[in-house]
């Protein structure tokens, strides 16, 4: 499968330079509409922008609080980096250019801004367009993106929803049960009505960011504050007796955290609804992303000051194992041989001193 998500990647970006190279030739090389003067001035311009800034943010919002249902495949903490650092960031920047710069040759082509490639392609078909070329390009296109959207949704969307509505019910739905699961609820919510509308799109988009900034902020605080990436690894896989089942298996703590970051921009979740909302209001939701976070970021933390779950450490500095090994094991997952082991750190099943492994294998 990886093969194909590589293949993805190349043919998803051929097509989108191909499609791009088309229509600005069709443009007569004219991109004129990126050096209009904006028709919307002063600080209403301003806060466009602002606003924008954030809908970027917030569309990231999924693959940041699902990141570790993919990174948790991969062989190294470091191999991760570049994905996130550069890829990520790189591919989507591309991508907005490419759609700008698009959509500017839509204006001298069709005499409106077209947003949507679908809705692009057909209109590249119609009329005096509608010949043999200029269906075949359309296709090629098509398939480009069909292609790319299928490899997209399985791995981006499907694995992390599969991990997700397996965790609520193990013992009754599998990963692979979850993926399917997602596919058929996929169907329910009608996600076609989505891509209806510019307006819509950008509705949808700024709508589900406070739901999942807060979780992202109870995420952050829990791991790298409040554990200090220490977790129990064994006790992660089971209910009973486990530090992580807290109250009868929710967290109080994360329930309070979520339900107080969300309230501040539910007023502007209701007016994308289309419930009226002063101005403030309108504009303060342009940032919830960020507010939504660092709200559930310090309640948490203050909820756990106040209430400490029972396995949080006081001790200062960072205590991720370096690697994990299960009873009886010699030696680590990365060709190290245990030579000892910190008592503090048995229970929790980490390496605390790995020395390069000899021919023979030490003991503990």
């Amino acid at each position: 499968m990886k093969s194909l998500v590589y293949v993805k990647v190349v043919v998803y970006f051929g097509a989108a330079f191909a499609m791009l190279g088309w229509t600005v030739s069709l443009a007569g090389g004219s991109l004129k509409t990126i050096d209009a003067p904006s028709e919307i001035k002063g600080t209403e311009k301003s806060y466009l922008i602002f606003k924008f800034l954030f809908l970027g943010l917030a569309s990231c919002g999924t693959f940041i609080s699902n990141a570790s249902d993919l990174q948790r495949y991969a062989t190294k903490p470091n191999d991760v980096l570049i994905g996130q650092v550069v890829s990520f960031p790189l591919s989507n920047f591309l991508i907005a250019i490419l759609g700008n710069l698009i959509a500017s040759a839509s204006k001298a082509i069709f005499g409106e801004l077209i947003w949507n490639p679908l809705q692009f392609l057909d209109k590249l078909m119609e009329g005096e367009r509608n010949t043999s070329g200029n269906r075949t390009a359309c296709a090629f296109i098509s398939l480009a993106f069909v292609y790319s959207t299928v490899f997209s949704a399985t791995f981006e969307n499907s694995i992390p929803a599969g991990n997700d509505i397996a965790a609520l019910l193990p013992k009754y739905i599998s990963i692979k049960r979850g993926f399917f699961i997602c596919a058929v609820l996929s169907f329910a919510i009608c996600p076609w009505y989505l891509l209806a509308s510019a307006s819509i799109f950008i509705t949808f988009l700024s709508s589900y960011q406070i739901f999942l900034s807060a979780i992202t902020g109870i995420l952050i605080c829990d791991y790298y504050v409040i554990r200090r990436g220490l977790l129990n690894i064994p006790a992660l896989y089971v209910s009973h007796p486990s530090p992580y089942r807290y109250f009868h298996g929710f967290n109080p703590r994360a329930f309070l955290a979520y339900v107080i970051a969300v309230a501040p921009n539910f007023y502007g979740f209701l007016h994308q609804m289309g419930v009226e909302a002063p101005l403030g209001i309108q504009r303060f939701y342009y940032i919830a992303y960020p507010t939504g976070l660092i709200i559930a970021f310090v309640v948490y933390y203050l909820s756990c000051l106040a209430y400490a779950p029972a396995d949080m450490k006081e001790a200062s500095g960072w205590m991720e194992p370096k690697d994990f090994v299960e009873d009886n094991d010699a030696s680590g997952s990365d060709g190290y041989t245990i030579d000892a082991m910190e008592p503090s750190f048995v229970e929790k099943g980490a390496v605390a001193v790995p020395t390069a492994a000899h021919s023979e294998k030490s003991s503990f």
